[in-house]
């Protein structure tokens, strides 16, 4: 599934507040806080992408940085075994990149 996150294409609704992350079959909707607030979920929320590899890391950043996404770090490898980097959307959630290399030792 990882590969799906590759090249990904944005969009946002005008109307409705949705957004997706899509490439192929797989698809990741968020919805902005207005909606959010509406079902009692107030603040920002994080969600992970577990990826197949370093590399792979580095192109999906390299491919987002170039998109001019918000990017709140970039990839590097962190002491608990993960290659890693942020983005964040328009409202401040978080998008965490990752691949844990601890096996590949």
């Amino acid at each position: 599934m990882s590969t799906c996150w590759a090249s990904p294409s944005i969009g946002e609704t005008t109307k409705g507040g949705i957004a997706g992350i899509s490439r192929g079959n797989c698809r990741r909707f968020i919805t902005n806080r207005s909606i959010r607030e509406s079902y009692g979920n107030i603040g920002p929320i994080l969600f992970w992408l577990n990826l197949d590899g370093k590399a792979e890391v580095d192109e999906l950043f390299a491919q987002w940085k170039a998109a001019q996404a918000k990017i709140a770090s970039e990839p590097e490898d962190k002491p608990w075994k993960l290659r890693e980097f942020m983005a964040t959307d328009l409202d401040g959630n978080l998008i965490r990149v990752f691949y844990e290399f601890r096996g590949d030792m």
